[in-house]
């Protein structure tokens, strides 16, 4: 998560802009909450017919970003 890491205002010049998943708010990057989820595109009963045949699922990994409050509200803080 981002937050183990200080934010460095002073010194890094004009931030990336993100999107809050939750609220649409637009937050610095390195002010903002990251959290990596995982998402699998399939059904789950399509899901767990194709893993008795032993085929093997991928998990599509994203980084989604919460603006202070929503992670406060979510209690990722």
């Amino acid at each position: 998560m981002s937050s183990d890491i200080t934010r460095k205002k002073g010194q890094s010049g004009r931030a990336v802009v993100v999107q809050c998943i939750q609220c649409g708010k637009m937050v610095p990057r390195d002010k903002a909450v990251e959290k990596r989820k995982s998402s699998l595109p399939l059904d789950h009963r399509l899901r767990e017919l194709l893993k008795k045949q032993g085929t093997y699922i991928s998990a599509a990994k994203r980084i989604v970003y919460y603006c202070v409050s929503c992670a406060k509200h979510r209690k990722y803080v």
